[in-house]
């Protein structure tokens, strides 16, 4: 059934993430899009000038996303805040595999930006207060535990590696207490 009413731009944004999520990026496009809205392709191109235009202001949509799931992640409780933000991050790679791939693992121009995380401030925050880390030493530690939770976030994705929350959390601690015993050598382990 056509639509009747006047569609809007975060209507079209929503079902734009709805076809990155069911098909991927390659599968977004105008028809595709037009498809999932119930409309033809003339109300997209009447909000976007182009998909470019769509893509970007998807990626925003995408990103907020991530940030709602990684907030109702917070929200949980149950473990450091640290741990909570790495293993949201790797369950919206698990959960919303086409947005994690649109924001994380999609080729770039030279000209776009590396996905910035918005929970950056945040993480140093917590782990030069909980761990007593200088700014640096924060940045230094928190930029290797980023490569080792792209990578088993990347590997949850693609489907290479299906963990429990629990293995998930394990893989965490052990990462992150390699990473302490080698930037801390002459500090106690905290955890023992």
């Amino acid at each position: 059934m056509p639509r009747t009413s006047k569609l809007t731009k975060e209507e079209a944004l929503r079902a734009a993430a709805e076809v990155v999520r069911k098909g991927g990026e390659g599968a977004l496009n105008a028809r595709s899009l037009a498809k999932e809205l119930g409309c033809s392709t003339q109300p997209v191109y009447s909000l976007f000038r182009n998909m470019e235009e769509l893509k970007e202001a998807l990626y925003t949509e995408a990103k907020n996303a991530y940030r709602r799931f990684i907030d109702g992640y917070l929200a949980r409780g149950g473990r450091s805040r640290y741990e909570s933000f790495g293993m949201g991050y790797v369950k919206f790679a698990q959960e919303e595999r086409g947005l994690f791939r649109f924001l994380f693992l999609r080729d770039r121009k030279a000209s776009e930006p590396q996905t910035e995380d918005p929970f950056l401030d945040d993480i140093l925050a917590e782990m030069t207060e909980l761990y007593r880390m200088t700014e640096e030493q924060a940045r230094a530690f928190h930029g290797d535990m980023t490569v080792y939770s792209y990578g088993l976030a990347a590997l949850v994705n693609t489907g290479n590696y299906t963990p429990t929350d629990g293995e998930i959390s394990e893989c965490f601690k052990r990462e992150f207490y390699a990473l302490y015993a080698y930037y801390f050598p002459n500090r106690p382990k905290f955890w023992e």
